[in-house]
């Protein structure tokens, strides 16, 4: 039979291993008690036998007759331990005749001859099993030899019914109590199997939830293992993706404004010109316009194209060993008017007097710098000052940009790193709104065998570190 719920699967599977065990302990307790019992019962033949065998050699006047008659009697009455007698001289066996009548037996008698050899040979004997021809009853018997000064004389069996052991009662008691154990740990593991299965069941409809794009449901941590932590990193997954799907959606909003906005006016702009409503002196400023707003457009679209690239492997890193202090100017020649615009002070240093040189892409490594530099130029203000700090410091080279701004908030702090994560929208920059800068700036130090850290407070500025590897020692 095939269960499709888990509740099911663990409910069957523990009742099922309980019940087995608590057989097996059933069956080994039985089988152990009944040995003990047969253990005592044996013990008891042999101390008895001993006796018997005492008074048997010493039958010599009426009162040692008489002692053994009752001997015998009270054995039978008592323990119902049965006696028989076999001797190997026939004047012996001729002289406890008028006695022991009724216990001496001939070798014909016993169903298994050998088995009185053993006896008589001085070896003690101890079986379960048939012992006469006329009796069909299992009996526990114990055979002992009779010695008189160390000469074998004969052999004194007792018996006692195996009936007689009470295994039956032990064996109906052991199976009682396992079956009055069974019930409540059935219980208990009913029990069990429903607390283990209930997260995993409502994680199931939760990720069914999130499967059509509800993403709003949480699990209430119920424990502390390895369910617990599951239902635990469930919740942090949905939150990631509720996160991620309320940026996917401010990103198409986003992307849709950036598209729509040049879009229609390179299309007023170009329809304008067409049917003549722009002036034909005019038409070389327009045609300026147009060509901007195509070339942020084709920015936007190259980044998002970056990021797939980076995410799907497909980025080719061209490593070489280039000096660092003239990628800094090289950049910073690029953004030179956006901070003459805002009147920002730029300040690069280098502790070191040997050139630093840095061993990674060039093109990657200007991008890197450049969305940076763009970030802090965007939330630096009037009159701030931006500025490059590097050194050399345990075989990387580490470089700090830190601006005076306006800082990131803490609570904004982890997430800058994220795809599609983007602050408020009064900080937000008519020429970056994506939110995918700062999401391919960590991808490629990481991917060039770097590290990227940031420190920020709100209202003193922020500082990001790039910790970049040096070339390699040849």
């Amino acid at each position: 039979m095939k269960f499709k719920s888990i509740f099911h699967k663990l409910l069957v599977y523990y009742i099922t291993t309980t019940l087995i065990t608590i057989g097996l302990l059933a069956f080994i307790l039985n089988v152990a008690l009944q040995e003990l019992l047969l253990n005592k019962k044996e013990t008891l033949l042999n101390n008895q036998a001993e006796q018997i065998i005492d008074l048997i050699k010493h039958n010599e006047t009426p009162t040692d007759r008489f002692r053994l008659e009752e001997a015998i009697s009270y054995n039978k009455r008592f323990y119902n331990i049965r006696m028989n007698i076999i001797f190997t001289d026939k004047e012996i066996n001729q002289r406890h005749m008028s006695t022991q009548r009724n216990q001496i037996l001939m070798n014909s008698a016993f169903k298994n001859p050998k088995r009185i050899e053993r006896v008589l040979a001085g070896e003690k004997l101890t079986k379960v099993g048939l012992f006469n021809e006329k009796s069909d009853e299992i009996l526990l018997t114990v055979g002992v030899p009779i010695k008189d000064h160390n000469l074998i004389i004969g052999a004194l069996f007792l018996h006692t019914p195996v009936q007689e052991i009470p295994t039956s009662e032990v064996s109906k008691l052991i199976f009682l109590v396992s079956s009055i154990i069974a019930i409540p740990s059935s219980l208990s593991l009913y029990w069990l199997s429903r607390r283990i299965s209930k997260p995993l069941v409502q994680m199931n409809l939760a990720a069914k939830d999130i499967g059509v794009g509800k993403f709003k449901k949480r699990l209430e941590v119920e424990s502390q293992d390895e369910v617990g932590q599951l239902t635990l990193t469930f919740n942090q997954m949905a939150e990631q993706l509720e996160r991620l799907e309320n940026m996917r959606k401010e990103l198409i909003m986003n992307v849709s404004h950036e598209l729509r906005t040049p879009l229609t006016s390179v299309r007023g702009f170009i329809q304008g010109m067409k049917e003549g409503v722009i002036p034909a002196n005019d038409s070389q400023r327009y045609l300026d316009i147009c060509y901007s707003e195509i070339n942020r457009l084709s920015s936007l679209l190259n980044t998002m194209l970056d990021l797939s690239a980076i995410e799907s492997g497909r980025i080719d890193l061209q490593k070489v060993i280039i000096r660092w202090d003239s990628l800094v100017q090289s950049v910073a020649d690029n953004v030179k008017v956006r901070m003459d615009e805002k009147n920002i002070t730029f300040h690069c240093e280098q502790q070191d007097q040997i050139p630093l040189k840095i061993y990674g892409d060039p093109e990657r490594l200007k991008q890197i710098l450049f969305n940076i530099l763009d970030n802090a130029i965007r939330h630096t203000p009037e009159n701030g000052a931006i500025s490059i700090l590097s050194k050399n410091v345990e075989h990387e080279i580490v470089i700090s940009i830190s601006d005076n701004g306006n800082g990131i908030d803490p609570y904004r702090l982890p997430h800058i790193w994220e795809r599609f994560y983007t602050e408020d929208t009064s900080r937000k920059s008519h020429r970056e709104r994506s939110g995918l800068g700062l999401t391919i700036t960590k991808q490629l130090v990481e991917l060039m065998g770097g590290r990227i850290s940031v420190q920020s407070t709100v209202g003193k500025g922020t500082t990001f570190t790039l910790y970049l590897l040096p070339p390699p020692i040849k």
